[in-house]
């Protein structure tokens, strides 16, 4: 059980967690970079410089994994949309242009999106059983304590898929991409005030769904 999940600061703090729990790990996880080495990395990277790219790769590619995973029916999926728009952010730098206050992780999440929206445009979201629940125990792991986090990463999983793809995309890009409300704004056509109002919206109706979806004896709202 989520103790007091449909407060704001908890279901704020639960979804970073979760979200968290979503990354597939495409080989070794990268050290956080400030906007200025970022930048210069963007350079070099312009100019051909394929450590520059891969480092860029590294830099984001989980992230991507985890807001489009929010979005999408599968990890298989969300895997393939991951590689597409990794591939698009790579290719496509000569057309990135770096505006005050907006991180390039807006510009590579907002890719991420858009190929996401294009290639499942007509589909729902729908569990399929690939990542739900472990299968075997890692060993050295604690086994009850995994089987807890696969369920709460299910819970979350289904209660995104069960809101409407503006709320599914803007929590994504929140708490998988970590933008903020300017940046989430910039990447789908909103206003940040707007932006507001439906994450504060979202994230109470999250927090209540994925505590009834964890609760043990299987109690819905």
């Amino acid at each position: 059980m989520i103790a007091a999940a449909t407060q704001p600061s908890s279901a704020a703090s639960l979804l970073v967690s979760l979200f968290a729990a979503l990354s597939a790990h495409f080989g070794d996880r990268a050290e956080p970079l400030d906007e200025e080495a970022i930048a210069r990395l963007v350079e070099h990277a312009r100019t051909g410089d394929a450590g520059a790219r891969h480092a860029l790769y590294a830099q984001y590619v989980e992230r991507v994994y985890r807001t489009v995973r929010g979005m999408l029916r599968s990890d298989a999926d969300a895997e393939d949309v991951t590689q597409d728009a990794m591939l698009a952010v790579l290719t496509s730098l000569h057309t990135y242009t770096a505006r005050s206050g907006v991180r390039f992780a807006a510009w590579v999440t907002t890719i991420a999106v858009n190929t996401a929206r294009r290639r499942f445009r007509r589909r729902r979201p729908e569990l399929t059983a690939t990542g739900e629940l472990p299968e075997t125990a890692v060993e050295g792991t604690d086994p009850a304590g995994d089987l807890d986090r696969a369920r709460l990463r299910r819970a979350l999983l289904v209660a995104l898929a069960e809101l409407p793809e503006r709320e599914r995309t803007i929590v994504s890009l929140r708490y998988g991409a970590d933008l903020n409300a300017s940046e989430i704004g910039s990447a789908i056509g909103a206003e940040p005030a707007t932006v507001r109002k439906i994450l504060e919206r979202a994230r109470m109706r999250l927090g209540e769904r994925i505590e009834a979806l964890s609760n043990p004896k299987g109690a819905t709202r």
